[in-house]
């Protein structure tokens, strides 16, 4: 098997390795900077992808061409499986991805499973989803948030339920009856003859 660029490669918190007999379609600007990368490929592939090859010259060191040197069934995912040991014995805390849609290897990550951070993914979007838009802020805090920029607040009740109208169109008549009755449960406002007042 030979390895092309040998570079010393960056220590990084994770290892993606290629299958490109399987999955040929991938984009590397996907790949996040805190991973290494190595792309498999046999000796019946004589032209790599020439978009791949551009899309890898960013990586620089973080990436090596791992050309495996033989034939025969399942001969490039031995090489995985012998590079991903190495990678793990030098490294039991790296976090390995195994991009291939060959299910012959799961039975291997589950057996690495049992001490170390292994999967397999069949694409770069399992492999690195995006991460989760922040939950909404819940209504009642928005309300109360834009109670306190308001400067003109409503004095009447039939104002407040106006103003919480515009402010939520979304909601229904039953949820923003329920968030002007928790106002007045938690005594942010109260009403004294016909007046509203605020305490928030």
């Amino acid at each position: 098997m030979s390895e092309v660029g040998r570079t010393e490669a960056p220590m990084t918190d994770r290892m993606l390795l290629v299958d490109l007999e399987n999955v040929q379609k991938i984009d590397l600007s996907q790949v996040p900077p805190d991973t290494r990368v190595m792309i498999f490929y046999g000796i019946t592939q004589k032209k790599l992808p020439e978009e791949l090859v551009v899309q890898a010259q960013p990586l620089g060191a973080r990436l090596k061409w791992v050309k495996i040197s033989g034939q025969g069934p399942n001969a490039l995912d031995f090489h995985i499986a012998y590079y991903l040991g190495r990678e793990l014995a030098n490294e039991p805390a790296l976090e390995c991805l195994i991009l291939s849609r060959d299910t012959g290897f799961d039975p291997l990550i589950r057996h690495l499973q049992d001490g170390h951070r292994c999967r397999r993914v069949g694409s770069l979007k399992d492999a690195f989803p995006a991460p989760k838009a922040a939950p909404e802020t819940d209504h009642f805090t928005r309300l109360l948030m834009l109670l306190k920029k308001e400067k003109a607040r409503p004095s009447k009740s039939k104002g407040l339920a106006g103003k919480i109208k515009s402010w939520f169109p979304g909601l229904s008549e039953s949820e923003r009856l329920s968030l002007i009755q928790r106002l007045f449960k938690e005594s942010r406002v109260r009403e004294s003859n016909n007046v509203l007042t605020y305490e928030l």
